[in-house]
């Protein structure tokens, strides 16, 4: 399973559900991930789903010490 292709699969749906912002064709390391407009729910809406198909959130983020600010900060937290 691509971490990559799992979280943006599930950032996709999450903003289709949460934000009026269209969900771009193509995603880069660096787009922060405010631009998607989702609030703090809609961020643990994606995590949960993530988890669903990975089994895990990383613990850095689970105990606060990470805050993902770009989509790359994302993957790299679960790639770590």
């Amino acid at each position: 399973m691509d971490i990559r292709n799992v979280i943006q699969s599930q950032l996709k749906r999450v903003v289709a559900e949460h934000s009026p912002m269209p969900f771009p064709e193509n995603i880069e390391d660096d787009d922060e991930l405010d631009l998607f407009g989702l609030d703090s729910l809609a961020f643990m809406e994606l995590l949960i789903g993530v988890e669903k198909e990975l089994g895990y959130i990383p613990r850095t983020i689970l105990e606060g010490d990470l805050y993902p600010e770009t989509f790359g900060e994302l993957i790299s937290a679960y790639d770590a």
